[in-house]
């Protein structure tokens, strides 16, 4: 692998390089290849506008590895939820082990191995900008999306904890102040259904408006059962509404207050399960692949289970966004509060025997306040200051039947509720040396304190005494860029992320494994390039870094039942990405990005066993994306067409790098051609989603008690057609 110097030293030759080219006598920009209403993500001259410093900035401009997906792209793509931006995004992997709705991303490598309901990811989900903790309600329904940006490498500074990773944000349209109107309806094989639209109406002109966007997509299962007296499992079942009041009076104060719901009822997800012993048996000596009634193998989508179950997420809540613009700058305050409830009855064991079966059941209620000034005068500095308060009340109850239960075992009934409560106060600012150097630096300092209340788990484990932890930590960055042109930048810098502590939820059966694990922490050192050329028809953005992570918070099975939540150590990563973009004349735009990975453990002790020099879960060698969008005028119609291949390299769910927990290269490519009229009032459209056919698990998990290995597969091979209308 390159090191890091080694890699330093190609980004700054090649921005050289590029330098020298830069100055050439730029070509005339050619249009967009999409309608300019449509392309609300790229300007006339290809400019990308991103919110990744909480303040409006040309893209180029900004020293983080970001990626961008627009409106135009997302609905180009045929990307309904947050499961699927990975398809565009390198070194971003989304794996699932329930349905779309929980979403456990890894960014450059970094991940967790913790499924229980009161975890937190590393990778910290944000709408609107506000911090989503519970996992299940972090796979966002995309519909009436401005964009989503992922942001890779800490954010310490201006997003806070829990975002050792980095951070996705998705970011709904705002009020235009105008009439609009926009209905889409579609179906698809496996009986596939969908519906949407935005309505949008002007209350008090230029004063009050309510926008209101809906989403609701449901299909048949794709995962058969060959019990006759069950139920086919794993299908599309989602709706969400979003209201939205946009205000201002005209003076500089100006707001929205968005209502949200969210209802998704899926059949459970279809365990694909294999026995763990050499001749494919599980712990009651039954082979999980074979059909009980021929004894013929199952197929890749076939199951024989004993229970169908159900998912069920529920959300609901409201985030008040204002904003009052000075003299010196603006004040923004947003307020959030949520509700989220979550159920999943598990056929754990993915047979038709009672050998394994888990009802996971929890409730969330979360508030959050951000209160900050942005500056906006005259002069070389710049900075956001502010002051943040979060906090969430988790309730869980989880189920273990195990053996089929009474009388052979007991129902295991774990029950506790969580509090977490977060203060911090953050500074981020910039100062422009020269025409050409530009310093920024941030500081935030966070306190986090959390309790764990009456965990029990009848009959095994009596109701324990309060845990709690108490974090007080800094976060922050230390960085310079180089504008070496106008359309030329070379940054480097110093992040340093942290994840709090946490309470092991999944302690079962031994009260000494309901323990705190530590706080986890990254040191990243990163630099990169943004490039445009040819009079930015082609951009080129390169990044690369070096992680030491230390502490990584880690799942322990020591037995049956016995899980245990540890600190894993050191941990060493390095890598690059590049993205690029090429907008060869008014028809065609092609893109291209590439990720590279190396992450491996240093200091690894599990089980009494040393995994020193292991590679980390979930981080692939590689990820890659190539697209391609093509429009054509036809008599008084537009053609437009898409087309995109996402390419991952193989990459392990354990970090014992066993051969049952690893997952082999993924390819997954996907298709859409769409007929519009000139006046953009209708569009008919023909999509295809994994025509490559992949069936390579999302997710693994073994399982000692059951003996068997846990895995999810993807939605199969789906194509279909919608129709959307327009006023």
């Amino acid at each position: 692998m390159i090191s890091s110097k080694e890699m330093l030293g190609s980004v700054a030759a090649f921005g050289l390089a590029i330098s020298a080219h830069a100055q050439q006598t730029p070509e005339p920009v050619p249009e967009p290849a999409v309608p300019p209403a449509q392309a609300s993500h790229f300007n006339e001259d290809n400019t990308v506008v991103v919110t990744a410093q909480k303040r409006e900035q040309r893209l180029q401009d900004v020293p983080v590895s970001v990626s961008v997906m627009n409106a135009q792209s997302l609905a180009s793509a045929k990307i309904d939820t947050g499961t699927e931006i990975a398809r565009l995004v390198p070194n971003l992997r989304v794996s699932n082990l329930g349905d779309e709705s929980q979403p456990k991303f890894s960014l450059r490598g970094i991940s967790t191995s913790e499924f229980n309901l009161n975890a937190i990811s590393p990778t910290g989900a944000f709408f609107d900008e506000v911090y989503i903790g519970a996992q299940y309600l972090g796979g966002a329904q995309i519909f009436d999306t401005e964009r989503v940006e992922v942001l890779r490498g800490p954010q310490g500074t201006l997003f806070g904890k829990n975002t050792t990773a980095g951070a996705v944000n998705f970011i709904s349209k705002r009020p235009r102040f105008k009439p609009e109107a926009e209905l889409t309806v579609g179906a698809g094989n496996y009986g596939y259904k969908e519906a949407k639209g935005v309505l949008e109406v002007p209350l008090i002109d230029d004063r009050l408006t309510a926008r209101f966007a809906f989403t609701g997509a449901h299909s048949d299962d794709y995962i058969h059962n060959v019990n006759p007296g069950g139920h086919d499992l794993s299908n599309i079942d989602r709706k969400a509404a979003r209201l939205t009041l946009g205000f201002k009076d005209g003076e500089g104060l100006s707001g929205s207050l968005r209502l949200f719901d969210v209802n998704n009822n899926p059949d459970a997800i279809g365990a694909v399960n294999t026995g763990l012993a050499s001749n494919g048996l599980n712990a009651l000596g039954k082979n999980p692949r074979l059909n009980p009634y021929t004894g013929k193998r199952l197929g890749d989508y076939e199951v024989a289970d004993d229970r169908s179950g159900e998912i069920s997420v529920r959300g609901s809540g409201a985030y008040l966004t204002l904003n009052k613009s000075t003299e010196l700058g603006t004040i923004t305050s947003i307020t959030s509060f949520l509700n989220g409830r979550f159920q999943n009855l598990v056929d754990a064991d993915g047979t038709m025997d009672p050998l394994l079966h888990i009802d996971f059941r929890s409730g969330t209620h979360e508030f959050s306040q951000d209160l900050r000034f942005t500056t906006a005068f005259d002069g070389p500095f710049q900075f956001i200051t502010g002051v943040y308060h979060q906090r969430d009340n988790v309730d869980i109850g989880t189920a273990y039947t195990i053996f089929g239960g009474p009388p052979a075992m007991p129902i295991l009934n774990q029950q506790y509720q969580q509090e977490r409560r977060s203060n911090a106060v953050y500074l981020d600012g910039t100062y422009q040396i020269d025409d050409i150097w530009t310093a920024y630096g941030g500081v935030r300092y966070t306190r986090d304190q959390g309790r764990l209340n009456r965990f029990r788990v009848t009959p095994l484990i009596p109701e324990q005494g309060q845990l709690s932890y108490d974090d007080r930590k800094p976060t922050g960055r230390l960085g310079a860029d180089a504008k070496l042109a106008p359309d030329l930048m070379l940054y480097a810098h110093y992040a340093r992320g942290y994840r709090s502590s946490a309470f092991n939820g999944g302690a079962l059966t031994n009260a000494a494994d309901l323990n705190v694990a530590q706080p986890e922490y990254l040191n990243s050192y990163e630099g990169g390039l943004k490039s445009q050329m040819w009079n930015r028809r082609l951009t080129v953005n390169l990044s690369a870094f070096r992680y030491d992570f230390r502490n990584q918070q880690f799942i322990n099975v020591v037995g049956i039942g016995n899980q245990q939540l540890v600190n894993a150590g050191q941990s060493r990563i390095t890598g690059t990405e590049i993205e690029s973009f090429l907008q060869v004349d008014k028809q065609l735009r092609l893109s291209a990005s590439l990720g590279l990975l190396n992450g491996k453990y240093r200091s690894l002790l599990l089980n009494g066993v040393d995994l020193a020099g292991k590679r980390m879960i979930e981080a692939p060698r590689y990820t890659g994306n190539v697209g391609a969008d093509y429009s054509v005028p036809v008599q008084n119609y537009l053609l437009t067409m898409h087309a995109d291949a996402s390419f991952i390299g193989d990459q392990y769910f354990l970090a014992t790098n066993e051969a049952n927990s690893r997952v082999g290269a993924t390819r997954d490519v996907s298709a859409r051609i769409a007929l519009q009229a000139a006046s953009r009032k209708w569009e008919v459209a023909l999509y295809g989603k994994n025509l490559s056919d992949n069936r390579n698990p999302t997710g693994i998990v073994l399982d000692g008690t059951s003996q068997t290995r846990f895995t999810t597969l993807p939605y199969p091979r789906r194509y279909g057609v919608d129709v959307t209308v327009r006023y």
